[in-house]
């Protein structure tokens, strides 16, 4: 993980390579892809708990929040063949959450995300690479070979949930955090409605020095969340991707550990 070269509110983590809040998810809904009037990233049933990502961003960075505590988890670099096992876990723990998804992922395996989204999660997007060296060479930002990727993405996941697909959430490969010259980037993404989003609180799942058990993600998680002030909006980093059992096994941990805490939970539009 490359060390931030700029101040932020979020907690680093994310390796290379790899409103109103509510506690229950909406029942499915019928069909599999949404509607083509849907105009969003999620289902209609999920915009009692959707927030727009500019509202979510504004949070992370003014360390501010809602008077209601909403925890947004949040599911970088899927989808993967894991990703129906947290789906599944989910639906028992009547939680939505926000995967953020890889353009060449999304395209091998499009069913897994339109039934994340027709049970009422929200898709947002993580590039069509996720290439470092593309993105960002020598560190820096390449505004054109950005927006060019994530127009690619777009393009794949609009084929895969529909035409109206349209996020206001975006998640820069490694975040915004560890990368200079993301200034141009960062009006590109606003050109297109979008609103990078970091985080302020993780599990450690893709530390060089990962945790190996619930214990040690739990307190991965305990210590990043009070670094960050206990705030009243949360955003949780986690990944979706083939090696990534103990996040799956440990999820029903997260979530308690923030019900605990007197949390809902709310997805990023």
């Amino acid at each position: 993980m490359p060390d931030p070269t700029e101040p932020a509110t979020s907690v680093p983590s994310e390796q290379p390579g790899t409103a109103t809040p509510v506690t229950t998810t909406p029942e499915p809904a019928p069909e599999v892809v949404p509607s083509p009037t849907t105009g969003t990233n999620h289902i209609t049933a999920a915009n009692a708990y959707a927030v727009p990502a500019a509202t979510v961003h504004t949070w992370l960075t003014t360390r501010t929040g809602p008077a209601a505590k909403t925890a947004f988890l949040t599911f970088d670099d899927g989808p993967s063949y894991l990703t129906s096992q947290l789906l599944d876990s989910l639906k028992q723990l009547a939680v939505p959450v926000t995967f953020f998804v890889i353009g060449r992922y999304l395209e091998l395996n499009p069913a897994i995300t339109q039934r994340a989204m027709a049970e009422g999660h929200a898709i947002c997007l993580h590039s069509y690479s996720h290439d470092y060296a593309y993105l960002y060479p020598g560190r820096v930002g390449n505004a054109v070979n950005i927006a060019t990727d994530l127009d690619h993405a777009m393009s794949v996941a609009k084929r895969v949930l529909g035409p109206t697909y349209a996020p206001s959430g975006y998640r820069y490969p490694g975040g915004h955090m560890s990368w200079t010259g993301l200034g141009d980037a960062d009006l590109a993404l606003a050109q297109r409605g979008l609103s990078w989003i970091d985080w302020n609180c993780m599990s450690g799942d893709a530390d060089a020095k990962a945790p190996t058990t619930p214990d040690e993600a739990i307190a991965t998680l305990t210590a990043t969340y009070t670094a960050a002030g206990s705030p009243s909006a949360v955003v949780m980093l986690n990944h979706d991707s083939h090696d990534k059992h103990l996040t799956v096994a440990t999820l029903p941990r997260y979530v308690q550990y923030f019900r605990d805490r007197g949390y809902g939970f709310g997805v990023i539009g």
